[in-house]
């Protein structure tokens, strides 16, 4: 994605004056640990958090974009033909599936969302802290996704109780880069590269949906269900007239660090195969550009990102 340097104001501007803290973890330890304060409980799958420990919230949120960058990247490392079975593309395609999930979750974090799954125990926390500020109202004490986003003028953590893991980090993911595509429109720099960059997010979104087929943007989790469950379009030996050879897909892939648009002819074999694999690999690159413009804009030199997946990165570029 050409300009993409563009995205920097858009970013969520606190993980920018992140460090290495002493004690840092993922969001449900951050739930547990109580450094916030439960506003409203507006009905029993809302809730409103302030976010009155910045730094804690900010860490929380940049060790989780990392953890899930870092499963991403080692994942596209780890992507290969077999030799002896050409045409077997059935644990690729899973592979890539998952590294674009990963992806999915670093980026929204990286603009202020989050999705994560709650136990009964965090919901049975939450309640109290909501308890000892004097509410009345209480989520529903059972485990459950959700899903959410940070306003940095009101400090709140707007959380909803969603339904589906997978499902619903994918239309968090489409929510954000809906949001994304607009504001980018308003940021300053070239209009003709600020349209540029509208656009080139406005075509991700159009293969999360396979152009509107999947409106909340599940096309690669369905994709992948029907590789994984039901064994479909010839992924799995005996492989037929769809199979593709998996060093075309691989090569396809390789392009997921390019800063350039990654432009390949369609398969004749399959399109529904090419357009999985295409939006896997743009779903990662994109994550890929925002962890770059994160580090390169960061205003400490050493933080979870340099320590993290920079690390990673460099291990694996010179393997």
């Amino acid at each position: 994605m050409k300009h993409f340097q563009l995205l920097r104001s858009l970013l969520f501007e606190k993980l920018l004056h992140t460090e290495i803290p002493t004690e840092f973890g993922e969001f449900k330890k951050w739930i547990s640990s109580g450094k916030y304060i439960v506003r409203d409980i507006p009905s029993s799958k809302r809730i409103d958090i302030e976010i009155n420990d910045e730094y804690a919230f900010c860490h929380m949120m940049a060790f989780d974009s990392c953890r899930m960058s870092a499963a991403a990247f080692e994942t596209m490392h780890n992507i290969q033909s077999v030799a002896l079975l050409p045409k077997s593309f059935g644990w690729i395609a899973i592979q890539s599936y998952y590294a674009a999930f990963f992806s999915a979750h670093s980026i929204i974090r990286s603009f202020g969302y989050v999705c994560s799954q709650l136990e009964k125990g965090h919901i049975t926390q939450l309640n109290n802290y909501a308890q000892a500020v004097g509410l009345s109202n209480s989520i529903k004490p059972e485990a459950g996704f959700f899903s959410g986003s940070f306003n940095s003028n009101s400090r709140i953590l707007f959380l909803s109780k969603m339904k589906n893991t997978h499902e619903d980090t994918w239309s968090t993911l489409i929510e954000c880069l809906n949001e994304i595509s607009q504001n980018v429109l308003n940021v300053t720099g070239l209009s003709a590269h600020k349209q540029q960059v509208s656009a080139s997010i406005s075509d991700l979104i159009d293969r999360l949906t396979s152009r509107g087929k999947f409106a909340k943007g599940n096309f690669l989790s369905q994709f992948r269900n029907s590789v994984n469950y039901r064994h479909e379009h010839d992924s799995w030996h005996p492989y037929g007239k769809h199979s593709i050879k998996s060093e075309k897909i691989v090569s396809l892939l390789a392009n997921w660090k390019s800063e350039n648009d990654l432009s390949m002819p369609i398969w004749k074999e399959s399109l529904e195969v090419y357009n999985f694999f295409v939006a896997c690999r743009e779903v990662i690159n994109f994550n890929y550009l925002l962890i770059q413009l994160i580090i390169e804009s960061s205003e400490k030199h050493k933080n979870l990102y340099t320590r993290w997946p920079a690390k990673l990165l460099n291990i694996i570029s010179v393997a």
